[in-house]
């Protein structure tokens, strides 16, 4: 039975364009070149597969719709070669390019601070691999609230794929599944005992590493906790208290880089810089992705009365990012975990002392298409209309 957010009154034609009257009180308005283009008969095939018959250069800009009748829940349209178009009613409510449902499709992220700590999103790792619509609310909770804890996780390095197969494929990065411990000679921070503040990582990188799998295989018995920032509502503070500032990480180019000398590429060196924006705005303006990472800022290429500006801009920023007010602290045990965005929340580390047995954490990443090709896919099965929501698309967007 269709709702009546999906059942159609009636479609005509009117000043051109096909205009579709829902049961529910909206009206859809579809141009005839959008429809004729997005035809996915046999004849034309569709965006899914990419083989298609129909070639938009084939297509009259002015193309007009000969005729329009709604029927069984679709919309029949003969054109004036005598080719014919269906489209079904749930299809076509869901491409409408209304302002309302373009609104309504956006993903709104939950901006939250340390107070969260009160009500943490978490989910079941065992229960996820058996039951399709758990792992579907562990990955829209990463969605949504940009992590999630992850509980009933193994303590067996062997087994780690298995939290990172919840996500999607394992990106290989020059670290791979990196076990973060002490060493003689550090070239990666992580493998300090000291705390570290919170920080994205490889903001070096074109294309950001997108969700991290984090877990713990045995704690340190002093210290070692996992903080989080949303850096989301840092930027959101940045731009309410001094918005000028945060134009200016919006449209200034930073660049990040890294220096491996083959400690943690199995002998290969790297050297990897990107320039990019320390905060990402999507196309209406909302921050979509963030690149902080104190560290690992290089000396700054800006106009001469820029330099200080950006330095300013930056010391606000970093100064929300490492107040207490936004810190969220876990102290995870053997087990457990966390998944969270890259492109989204900071995460560091309080300080410990090595011990013996030393502690043991692995990070590893999955890519933020392949995340979102994740909870398609189970929507797909389990909630059909969530499958068109807008994503952000990190420092993509």
């Amino acid at each position: 039975m269709h709702s009546e957010r999906h059942s159609i009154l009636d479609a005509i034609i009117e000043n051109d364009l096909l205009v579709v009257r829902w049961k529910d009180g909206h009206q859809s308005r579809f141009h005839p070149i959008w429809l004729r283009h997005q035809c996915w008969c046999p004849d034309c095939g569709t965006p899914e597969t990419g083989v298609r018959g129909i070639r938009l250069h084939h297509i009259d800009e002015n193309i007009a719709i000969e005729r329009a009748e709604a029927r069984d829940d679709s919309v029949h349209i003969i054109w004036p070669d005598g080719h014919r178009s269906i489209y079904a009613a749930r299809w076509l409510r869901n491409h409408c390019y209304s302002e309302a449902e373009r609104t309504r499709r956006r993903v709104q992220p939950i901006l939250w601070d340390a107070a969260i700590a009160n009500d943490l999103p978490v989910g079941s790792l065992t229960k996820a691999e058996t039951d399709p619509a758990a792992r579907l609310k562990i990955l829209e909770t990463v969605r949504d609230y940009g992590f999630c804890k992850i509980v009933d996780a193994p303590t067996d390095r062997e087994e780690s794929q298995r939290m990172i197969q919840l996500v999607g494929a394992q990106r290989q990065t020059h670290y791979g599944t990196y076990t973060l411990k002490k060493k003689t000679t550090v070239t990666n921070v992580g493998d300090t005992t000291g705390p570290l503040d919170p920080h994205v990582d490889e903001p070096y990188r074109y294309a950001a590493i997108g969700i991290t799998v984090f877990q713990v295989l045995r704690p340190s018995s002093n210290g070692g906790a996992s903080t989080l920032v949303d850096g989301f509502e840092a930027a959101r503070r940045l731009k309410e208290q001094s918005p000028e500032d945060f134009e200016l990480l919006c449209n200034t180019q930073v660049t990040c880089q890294r220096f491996d000398p083959g400690d943690n590429s199995h002998g290969n060196m790297r050297w990897y810089k990107s320039r990019l924006p320390i905060i990402r705005l999507d196309d209406r303006g909302e921050v979509c992705g963030v690149r902080m990472n104190e560290r690992q800022i290089s000396p700054l290429d800006v106009p001469a009365d820029q330099v200080v500006p950006v330095y300013r801009a930056l010391k606000r920023l970093f100064g929300l990012l490492y107040s207490d007010d936004l810190r969220l602290t876990l102290d995870l045990k053997a087990g457990e975990g966390l998944l969270f965005d890259n492109q989204r929340l900071l995460h560091g580390r309080t300080g410990f002392t090595p011990e013996t047995p030393p502690r043991a954490v692995l990070t590893s990443s999955v890519d933020l298409d392949d995340f979102h090709s994740s909870m398609r896919l189970l929507q797909r099965d389990l909630d059909p209309d969530a499958m068109h929501l807008v994503l952000q698309q990190g420092m993509a967007g």
